[in-house]
């Protein structure tokens, strides 16, 4: 999958918390973008 350069760059500093690995990162991501989409602000 190709992702920009900033959510790149996210999922490398996600990657950053112990016991986050790659997939995770990627996983985590696309919720935050998801949810911003959303208007969800909890």
């Amino acid at each position: 999958m190709r992702t920009s350069h900033l959510l790149e760059q996210l999922m490398e500093a996600l990657r950053c918390l112990p016991g986050v690995g790659p997939k995770s990162a990627q996983r985590m991501a696309f919720s935050l973008l998801q949810r911003n989409r959303q208007g969800v602000c909890n």
